[in-house]
């Protein structure tokens, strides 16, 4: 946001700059252009006054003037009488197409055109021609060859200071829009980083208990942009205060059933051994709706610990190792699933920036659901790659698979996929996503073509 700031103050003040400077060169152009045509206007009708007055007897007084002005201003001049032959001639080529077009032009009463405007690019020289007498009898006419170099040059000198003036003003501007810019846009940045760190929070790793939400810096800036963002802080203070103790309320909860659920599954137990005949259908349901309450508590626990912020620094797991050893740990469960398991890892140790215990729970969830949802007679496929600063877990089965709308919502707690068959809590994903956000890792839910799931787990690589 901060360059947008500045992108539209520097286009707006070089527009403005541009609409100061330019009109300011032309107007040198025209006052420059005037005062030489004037000048040489001036010296053109001296000549004129001056033939008018010398006669045949005067020719070489008139020569001598026409000399001493080409040597004195390095510019061309030439008189000549009604019939068009020259009286006097210096430093000017008579016989140019031009000249003789300003020749025929004065002598029927016409004065030389003279430029309007002057810019460094103009032509070296112009004709200025004036006629020789007044009203109706011309007696003959004068034609100077003006230089322009200097009037370009003058020209030239002003619209370079012209020039520097402008950028020295747009440095300004520009120092001045990106304090300006620094000062306004500051703030906002600092509570988009907040919106950010906030969301990261939200959705994966609230603040524990015993943790304090740290202290946003003092913002600077406009007044109504600081107190936005202090009244966004505070909304987030109090959404991540009670969404940490909604957490919390879930966890001590599970934790407090926990028990008293395991002290009713004893004595489910002892009263199964007296239950009569007619009652041991409603006490094995009685028993199995236990069972399943024991287990989405657990899971809730599992979750609540994985969604806590892990502080204990690593040494970094072999996934290779772990790999191996939970294939080992489920394939008699899988095998008696009708269900075949293909290892594909590296030779090489490849170290992985998470813990062995959450990482032995990742592998466990994943494969406890491969074993329950891919049916009989699925594959599936276990393995890690590497590259360059990070390692690649994934698990996938031939399946039935989830529907390409659902895909993004089975990492949601309690959410169970359409396709999905038989007891299940709907919290296996969402505590893999948990602890993978958790290590600073990232998962990606895809579908298996022609059939089935495929889930990668993308951790940072020990060295």
């Amino acid at each position: 946001m901060r360059r947008r700031v500045l992108v539209v103050l520097m286009i707006y003040s070089t527009v403005v700059v541009l609409a100061l400077s330019v009109p300011l060169g032309l107007l040198v152009g025209r006052e420059r252009a005037q005062r030489f045509g004037e000048n040489r206007a001036a010296a053109a009708t001296f000549f004129a006054e001056l033939s008018s007055r010398e006669g045949e007897s005067g020719v070489p007084r008139l020569r001598e003037s026409v000399q001493r002005y080409n040597s004195l201003y390095d510019e061309g001049i030439v008189i000549v009488d009604r019939t068009g032959s020259p009286r006097a001639l210096a430093g000017l080529d008579i016989e140019r197409a031009d000249v003789q077009q300003a020749i025929a032009g004065a002598l029927r009463n016409q004065r030389g055109h003279l430029p309007s405007s002057v810019t460094p690019w103009s032509q070296s020289s112009v004709l200025i021609a004036a006629p020789v007498g007044g009203g109706t009898q011309v007696d003959g006419a004068v034609v100077i060859a003006a230089s322009t170099d200097a009037v370009r040059r003058d020209v030239a000198v002003v619209w370079l200071v012209i020039a520097v003036g402008a950028l020295l003003i747009l440095a300004t501007v520009a120092v001045i829009a990106a304090a300006l810019s620094r000062w306004v846009v500051r703030p906002l940045t600092a509570l988009s980083s907040r919106v950010r760190s906030f969301g990261d929070k939200f959705h994966d790793q609230l603040p524990s208990a015993g943790s304090h939400m740290s202290k946003p810096a003092e913002y600077v800036g406009p007044p109504e942009v600081r107190e936005l963002s202090s009244a966004f802080d505070a909304m987030a203070d109090d959404v991540e205060a009670a969404t940490a103790a909604q957490r919390r309320l879930v966890a001590d909860t599970a934790h407090a059933l926990r028990n008293p659920l395991a002290a009713l599954r004893i004595r489910m137990d002892v009263l199964g051994m007296k239950v009569p005949d007619s009652a041991a259908d409603a006490h094995l349901k009685t028993t199995l709706e236990v069972d399943r309450l024991t287990t989405v508590v657990e899971d809730l626990l599992v979750l609540a610990a994985a969604e806590t912020p892990f502080t204990k620094q690593t040494t970094g797991c072999d996934v290779g190792a772990a790999i191996a050893a939970r294939v080992e740990f489920w394939s008699s469960t899988m095998t008696m699933a009708g269900i075949g398991v293909h290892v594909e890892s590296p030779e090489e140790n490849t170290l992985a920036a998470i813990s062995e215990d959450d990482l032995i729970r990742i592998l466990d969830a994943l494969l406890s659901n491969a074993t329950k949802y891919a049916d009989a007679g699925a594959d599936v496929e276990i393995g890690h790659r590497t590259s360059e600063g990070h390692v690649t877990v994934w698990v996938s089965d031939s399946g039935p698979g989830v529907p390409a709308d659902e895909l993004p919502k089975i990492v949601d707690r309690f959410y169970r996929a359409s396709s999905a068959h038989g007891e299940g809590t709907g919290l296996g994903l969402s505590i893999v996503h948990a602890l993978t956000e958790r290590a600073g890792g990232t998962i990606e839910v895809s579908a298996r073509r022609p059939s089935g799931l495929k889930i990668e787990l993308t951790f940072l690589r020990e060295c």
